[in-house]
């Protein structure tokens, strides 16, 4: 081994025991990325952290908690033991359905930031960025459509014109 080469040789070797051992990421994906409030929003994604049985997952928006809170609560700040899960399956892939027409609080026309993270921690909590991994996406939420159906002009004109015809076929025959 040549004299040149020790320098760096340690350097690469003090650096990869500062990274870590178990370094891995995750990725994150929600569909659709612009969804209506009350639909369910498809979360994916995978991760190659070794070992891993499980990722939490919280949100942050207009209104709620910055440190983010629970998928199915949004009054319920993440953390302390309050977190929505997604199991890890053996090749990393994790999946949630998230049913935003069926949890406690209230979604406005936003934008709101879905992470994924490899501990039970919140925003706040997040110090020791070296030993976590965490992923976010933005998930743009809309109204709803209104429920309301058109009626063509036709309709009424044609029912006003019978009722016209039927009110005066009567009263001619009454007179």
């Amino acid at each position: 081994m040549s004299v040149h080469l020790a320098p760096f040789l340690f350097v690469a070797g003090c650096l990869m025991l500062l990274a870590g051992f178990a370094s891995g990421g995750i990725t994150l994906d929600a569909q659709p990325h612009t969804p209506f409030i009350g639909e369910r929003v498809h979360i994916s994604g995978i991760s190659d952290i070794p070992n891993t049985i499980a990722v939490y997952l919280f949100v942050t928006g207009p209104g709620l908690n910055r440190a983010g809170v629970t998928l199915e609560n949004l009054h319920l700040t993440a953390g302390s033991g309050f977190f929505t899960s997604a199991f890890v399956h053996p090749d990393g892939r994790f999946e949630y359905e998230w049913n935003t027409g069926f949890v406690v609080g209230q979604l406005i026309p936003a934008t709101y930031r879905i992470y994924v993270v490899n501990v039970p921690l919140n925003l706040d909590r997040l110090t020791d960025r070296d030993e976590i991994s965490l992923s976010h996406i933005d998930v743009t939420f809309s109204r709803p459509p209104s429920p309301e159906i058109g009626i063509p002009w036709g309709i009424p004109a044609l029912s006003l014109a019978f009722a016209a015809a039927v009110l005066f076929s009567w009263r001619r025959k009454r007179g």
